[in-house]
């Protein structure tokens, strides 16, 4: 169960990819708008189920229903308010359905939770109060199973981490598909690229900073992939820094791993991340990495450093020196099969399985 959102659908798809090979029956179901990225991706077999709901009362009663008339072995939702609903059908009698939580990002560094100490202390407890009525939490990083056990005090349930299927060979294969940028297809010089939601998490104004302080000791383009409410202050930002004509904010790209194959760096400037799709993506594509060592995801990626540069958060000047030197072609070198080896969608699509308790797919519906 989800409402779509970004990365963890994309996470999400790779693993259903996964299973439905394996023979395992997966519905969708989803509330409010009931979008669904992707769906030239989706596998034929897969059923989606629209509740056609909007509010949390009618769309946790939708549910109980739905558990209780299709009886599925195992549910999972796969964000905070997609949580709160699955775990509120707890307190409605048992369907004998085991209900599973996933959580994406730490609670604990969201800087909007922190400007609101009260608000934050409400989802805190929200959490505590509900999270419970499961029969599992996934946390997809170290770091947030900590935030959830340390900052948040879950109690009562089990929270297991299990590291997210970002690298699928859909994505490899992607990867080796043609691209439309000219500075990709003619490259004069190198190019960083960059992608994610435009938003403050992201911090892409420090990237920003840094690529003008990197374009006053060399030739470089910048190209961040994605959409958000931050464009125009970062294209202001872009022409108050004088390095406008040579960055580029295309929007959103339904390939990005074709261009993250051609370039020459991937950069990531966030403030905080639970695991971040892009850099297992680009990790798994071998393109050099340079990330903000931002709680908690990239430092958990990139083993501390073995598999990629890291450097401290909002400090323009290190993250252009990072990437300098990885231009230069001073990067670690590693064992890229083992590297990627946790973030393969199969390796996470097992764990799933072994968390939900499942080990072989049921029957065809009667």
């Amino acid at each position: 169960m989800f409402r779509p959102w970004g990365g963890t659908y994309r996470r999400l798809m790779n693993q259903i990819h996964v299973w439905t090979q394996q023979g395992w029956r997966i519905e969708l179901v989803t509330f409010r708008d009931g979008e669904m990225f992707y769906p030239d991706e989706m596998p034929d077999s897969v059923r989606c189920v629209h509740l056609g709901t909007r509010g949390k009362f009618t769309t946790t009663l939708a549910l109980w229903r739905y558990l209780r008339r299709e009886q599925p072995r195992v549910i999972l939702s796969v964000n905070h308010i997609s949580n709160v609903i699955l775990a509120q059908t707890g307190f409605l009698p048992d369907t004998g359905v085991k209900r599973f939580l996933s959580v994406p990002n730490t609670f604990g560094e969201s800087e909007k939770l922190a400007e609101e100490p009260r608000r934050r202390e409400q989802k805190f407890k929200e959490i505590r109060r509900l999270y419970p009525r499961s029969d599992g939490v996934i946390a997809v990083s170290d770091g947030v199973r900590d935030d959830l056990l340390n900052t948040v005090g879950l109690k009562g349930v089990t929270v297991e981490r299990i590291y997210s299927g970002s690298v699928a060979q859909v994505t490899l294969n992607r990867a080796k598909e043609p691209v439309d940028h000219p500075w990709l297809t003619d490259k004069t010089c190198p190019v960083i690229l960059s992608a994610g939601r435009l938003v403050p998490q992201k911090d892409y104004a420090t990237l920003i900073r840094a690529f003008a302080k990197l374009r006053q000791r060399r030739e470089a383009r910048l190209i961040i992939v994605g959409k958000g409410r931050d464009q125009e202050q970062l294209e202001a930002l872009a022409g108050e820094l004088g390095v406008a004509e040579h960055m580029d904010l295309p929007g959103f790209v339904s390939n990005p791993y074709a261009w993250m194959a051609r370039a020459d760096v991937f950069a990531l400037s966030s403030r905080w991340e639970g695991l971040v799709n892009a850099v297992m993506e680009a990790l798994g594509i071998g393109t050099p990495i340079v990330s903000t060592d931002c709680p908690s995801g990239p430092r958990e990626i990139l083993a501390g450093g073995r598999y990629g540069i890291l450097v401290p958060m909002r400090d323009p000047d290190a993250l252009a020196d990072g990437i300098d030197q990885t231009l230069r072609g001073e990067v670690p070198q590693f064992d890229h099969k083992e590297a990627v080896k946790p973030f393969r969608a199969e390796t996470a699509a097992q764990a799933y399985l072994d968390f939900f308790g499942l080990d072989q797919p049921a029957g065809p519906r009667r």
